[in-house]
């Protein structure tokens, strides 16, 4: 290769100059150049070619060298610098909130709307507004609220799927909103987004009155409580921990940072109970841990190592507190959950061959929960049993975040990422009933349970929702 041919020509000149110097070759310094010089080689030969011009042998040469000289370096590493932060300014802007008066200007008119689709057979209403829904939606008198990918929450008639307003956000909403003393309070953003804000919004008005930023993201919803006649608001907010907010003023009543928690709080009586996970960029630099905090202070009272992140929160089984446990930004195929006492021993745990993925259902002592790829089960946290396993469509799923909920009769219903709705009982697993939600679309968002039926949400914009029917055991169906 001609380029190395002249660096060793250029090495072997200096040896002769000084006869005494040892020659050593740094291949972080010399392969670069040698690479650069080979490149402008063919580059600048195949240009000529293309002219019928054949270059001299010092050509190459001559360029490289008027490459090489200060000026032209410093000038390169300026434009590098350049390019480099115009970059990271433009994913920090891209990634950070949206201005308040940018809202304020998007939502000078919501009215939109939309109606539903024909009817079908099963079906109170069909509807599609044209944006991904990430999270289950809410239910505010007669309106549904959903937020999409796209960062708009809609506002549907539940009682003949109608869209009717359109407010505009411009994050990701991706959190089902909570509806707590007359407002809705949800939070936006996904992992990379930063500074990312808690809403306090106004059903009736459809308008947002209030919000709350903190340095992180507050992608899983809020948890509120009611503790010695004052109200608290608890977020997560990624690596900027745990805040708790008064949600009538939106001030900060505490805030407590140690780990990266996206999970939500469990509040048990003044006791908060919290995990935290390793993103991929701190696996090997940090571990999980379980937390329980003093709810109206944020005091620590004691804090658990665990083996494994928790993405979600905790649940209470009896007395024990059990967090989820499973690896999501990095290929795993291990999970389970952890149980403590209230005081922190360390009591029973169940291993599964996927991570845990969810907010688990408690049915007294035992908790049901679905993993990563799709399965559900059903485990006692007393006795450390595992009653039933409904392993699914298990082969090539993955992304399986939608949680396992109850139906109005006390079984289960259950919905994959590729639309398959299974209802499940409740002490055996069998399944009772199969059905598409919809071919090509997925389904990552909580299906929404009604006493008429249940709302399904999908990723292409699809809502449904399904009237309540008798499924006898029996019968499976397929539709």
């Amino acid at each position: 290769m001609f380029g190395l041919m002249e660096i060793q020509e250029l090495l072997s000149s200096y040896s002769n100059l000084y006869p005494d110097m040892q020659v050593g070759i740094v291949p972080t310094v010399l392969l670069p150049l040698a690479f650069l010089s080979t490149g402008i080689s063919v580059v600048a030969t195949f240009v000529a070619g293309l002219f019928g011009v054949k270059l001299k042998a010092e050509g190459p040469r001559k360029l490289l060298e008027l490459l090489l000289r200060p000026r032209i370096l410093i000038s390169a590493m300026i434009l590098n610098a350049v390019i480099f932060f115009g970059y990271k300014g433009y994913e920090h802007i891209k990634n950070g909130p949206v201005p308040l008066k940018v809202q304020s200007f998007m939502n000078s008119n919501i009215e939109f709307l939309k109606a539903p689709l024909a009817k079908s057979n099963g079906l109170h209403w069909e509807q599609n507004i044209g944006e991904g829904i990430f999270a289950s939606g809410t239910i505010v008198g007669k309106e549904l609220f959903v937020g999409t990918k796209e960062g708009h929450l809609y506002v549907v008639n539940l009682e003949n799927g109608k869209v009717t307003n359109k407010i505009f956000f411009g994050k990701f909403l991706s959190p089902t909103p909570v509806l707590y003393k007359g407002y809705l309070f949800f939070g936006e953003g996904l992992h990379a987004s930063h500074h990312m804000r808690v809403y306090k919004f106004d059903p009736m008005s459809k308008k947002i009155v209030g919000a709350y930023k903190t340095k992180g993201h507050t992608e899983i919803f809020p948890v509120m409580a009611d503790l010695g006649g004052k109200d608290y608001l608890y977020q997560a907010a990624g690596s900027d921990g745990l805040h708790a907010i008064d949600p009538i003023s939106l001030k900060k009543r505490w805030h407590f940072k140690d780990g990266h928690m996206d999970a939500f709080s469990l509040i048990d009586g003044n006791d908060l109970y919290i995990a935290s996970g390793v993103p991929k960029e701190e696996i090997g630099i940090k571990r999980p841990y379980a937390y329980k905090l003093n709810a109206m202070t944020g005091k620590l009272i004691w804090k658990k190592e665990l083996p494994l992140s928790s993405w979600y929160g905790p649940i209470k089984s009896g007395k024990n507190i059990c967090f989820i446990q499973g690896e999501l930004h990095v290929k795993s195929q291990i999970g389970g959950l952890n149980c403590f006492s209230p005081s922190g021993e360390r009591l029973s745990s169940v291993i599964i061959e996927s991570p845990v993925i969810g907010k688990p259902l408690v049915s007294g002592e035992n908790i049901i929960f679905n993993d990563f790829n799709g399965g559900v089960y059903s485990w006692n946290s007393s006795s450390g049993v595992m009653n039933w396993k409904y392993a699914g469509e298990k082969k090539g799923i993955k992304y399986s975040y939608s949680s396992v909920q109850y139906r109005n009769d006390g079984n289960l219903i259950f919905i994959n990422p590729r639309g398959s709705i299974a209802h499940l009982n409740i002490d055996s697993g069998k399944v009772l009933k199969l059905n598409l939600f919809k071919k090509g679309e997925a389904v990552f968002a909580d299906p929404l349970v009604l006493k008429s039926g249940y709302i399904v949400f999908g990723m292409k914009g699809s809502i449904k929702f399904y009237k309540k029917a008798a499924m006898p055991e029996s019968k499976v169906v397929l539709q």
